[in-house]
């Protein structure tokens, strides 16, 4: 910043000094002095007014071309001063120069707001105009005497001149037939671009627009009544020139505009209570603003009822502030992308709405919670179901077709007893076999609902016994020496057993590690590996499953998985 301080100190002295060439110009020139009052009073004021203006846009919005357009506007207007010496190559200079404003200022009045022109016609036309005073106006003097009979009076000769023929007429007439369609043309694009803004970019456009297609107009009506009445023409001529001189100052008049908007935005937004959106929307002056709540438990935007909420991507047409409170971020506000053209409006009017937003954003995540707490338990409703008929599959494709066989086998020996001792005795050893085997299923069964070891000795041996049992190796970091819990243990259980299983199924890893520790009245539960990544809760439906086990004791799962990067799964569960 402050390399630009002096950049743009350095042309302001620059234009200043610029402002009183032209200044000395008019006051020692011979030839001009009928005119000299009119251009001691509005020469210096036009000049000195773009280019005050221009770094003023410039030192705002650094990255936008407008101010420096608004400039360099100022800098050419004070090179045409040039043809206000009696020096002949001086004169021819500031004459050929003199026209390089307007084609700059069609430049201007197109690239504003947002700094590049846009749209195909509004290229053309600033293209159109750069041709029309850089290469076919200055052609045209070429075949022009500019003293005597053709020219005026008391000015300098045409130092440049080829041939004062008929040739420099017709390049006048075809230079003063595109400058009239073009004027008319780009007066007509912004008028177009007003009625087609919103009320936001409406409000910065207004004046700027209105001057300066004012000064469109009224060029090309100088140009056209040129033909008939020369007079009429110096008439137009000169309140064109007067108009021209209001431009930059509607451009200060909009910054004005600005900062009280701002000020009244802040001063709605905290004198009217209740609606904040609303209190916004009239403070800005936007009435399409949406509210995003930042939850950063859960890393996501929700909208005032909870619901998860995406902020649009820049080329959307919609544009994003994000207001903090206490050096946090708690909302992002949606808005129209002309309010950026007034900066800080809708960062002053969030910074004022900073703590009814932190108050609603509060309330959007209750609600957020509250339509999570009940989706996940539909799903642990639904799972619970699955889970019931699983086990009554199991049951009876297992242990009940082994009890059934081994009652047959018995009532078999029973009846064999006393006629065949030792078929009876072989008949009871199989039912031995199928009973430990009947055994052995309902044992593995109840580990899946809940495992022995963790009951009956804790977490640490329960993991132990996980990592044992992984196809790879698995180490145990930390586990609390203090029982947990019953369901926290038992939810931190099946989350490091979730996920060894996906590791041994889909990461490609060498090796894992379980980590349990105990920090401000929570458990965290952390599982990592150094396989493939790119692991993705939405898509499993397993972890679905512990999300919504540890959203019942109001846990929180997170998944890191970058792709080649390996995989942690952290669970933050509250113990008391």
């Amino acid at each position: 910043m402050t390399s630009l301080r002096r950049a743009l100190l350095g042309i302001g002295v620059a234009g200043f000094a610029a402002g009183l060439v032209a200044i000395a110009l008019v006051l020692t020139s011979d030839w001009s002095r009928d005119d000299r009052t009119a251009n001691l009073a509005l020469g210096p004021v036009i000049g000195w007014a773009f280019i005050t203006a221009g770094l003023i846009a410039w030192w705002r919005r650094p990255e936008n071309r407008f101010g420096s357009l608004m400039t360099l506007v100022g800098f050419t207007w004070f090179a045409g001063a040039l043809a206000l010496s009696d020096t002949p190559g001086v004169f021819i200079a500031g004459v050929m120069l003199g026209a390089i404003p307007f084609g700059v200022l069609i430049h201007m009045l197109l690239a504003f707001p947002a700094g590049q022109v846009e749209g195909r016609w509004a290229r053309v036309f600033v293209a159109v105009a750069y041709f029309d005073v850089a290469v076919l106006g200055p052609i045209a003097i070429l075949f022009s005497q500019t003293h005597g009979e053709n020219g005026c009076d008391d000015c300098p000769s045409n130092p440049l001149l080829i041939a004062n023929s008929g040739v420099g007429d017709v390049l006048f007439l075809i230079y003063g037939v595109v400058a009239v369609f073009g004027l008319i043309g780009v007066a007509v694009i912004l008028a177009r671009r007003w009625r087609a803004a919103s009320p936001a970019l409406r409000r910065t456009l207004g004046a700027l627009y209105l001057t300066g297609g004012a000064t469109m107009l009224l060029t090309a009506l100088t140009f056209v009544t040129d033909i008939a009445s020369h007079t009429v023409a110096i008439a137009l001529n000169a309140v064109s020139v007067v108009v021209l001189a209001t431009v930059p100052f509607a451009f200060l008049l909009g910054l004005l505009r600005t900062s009280l908007a701002r000020a009244g935005a802040v001063s709605e937004v905290l004198t009217r209570s209740g609606d904040v959106r609303g209190a916004l929307a009239e403070g800005v002056g936007d009435p399409t603003i949406e509210l995003a709540y930042w939850l950063p438990e859960r890393k996501t935007y929700v909208d005032r009822d909870g619901r998860t909420m995406d902020l649009p991507e820049p080329s959307s047409g919609r544009a994003v502030t994000r207001i903090e409170h206490d050096g946090r971020c708690v909302a992002a506000i949606v808005h129209d992308p002309a309010l950026n053209e007034q900066p800080g409006l809708v960062k002053a009017a969030g910074a004022a709405a900073a703590l009814a937003l932190e108050n609603e954003r509060l309330e959007a995540e209750l609600r957020a919670r509250v339509e999570e707490l009940q989706a996940s338990r539909a799903r642990i409703v639904q799972v619970g179901l699955a889970e019931r008929r699983r086990l009554e599959r199991d049951l009876h494709d297992g242990a009940q077709q082994r009890l059934v066989a081994l009652r047959l086998q018995l009532r078999l020996a029973r009846d064999r007893a006393g006629k065949d001792p030792s078929a009876a005795q072989q008949m009871l050893d199989g039912a031995m076999t199928e009973l430990d085997e009947a055994l052995a299923e309902l044992r593995e069964l109840a580990r899946g609902i809940h495992p022995a070891v963790l009951a009956d000795r804790g977490l640490e041996p329960a993991l132990s016994a996980l990592a044992g049992r992984a196809p790879l190796p698995v180490e145990v970091r930390s586990a609390p020496e203090e029982r947990l819990p019953a369901p926290v243990e038992a939810a931190a259980y099946f989350v490091v057993a979730e996920a060894l299983t996906n590791v041994a199924r889909y990461a490609q890893a060498s090796r894992a590690s379980v980590a349990v520790e105990r920090r401000n009245g929570h458990a965290v539960v952390e599982v990592r590996d150094d396989g493939v990544g790119g692991a993705d809760p939405a898509r499993g439906t397993g972890l679905i499953g512990l999300q919504d086990r540890l959203a019942a004791l109001d846990g929180r799962l997170e998944v890191e998985s970058p792709t080649g990067g390996g995989t942690v799964v952290r669970a933050d569960i509250p113990c008391g």
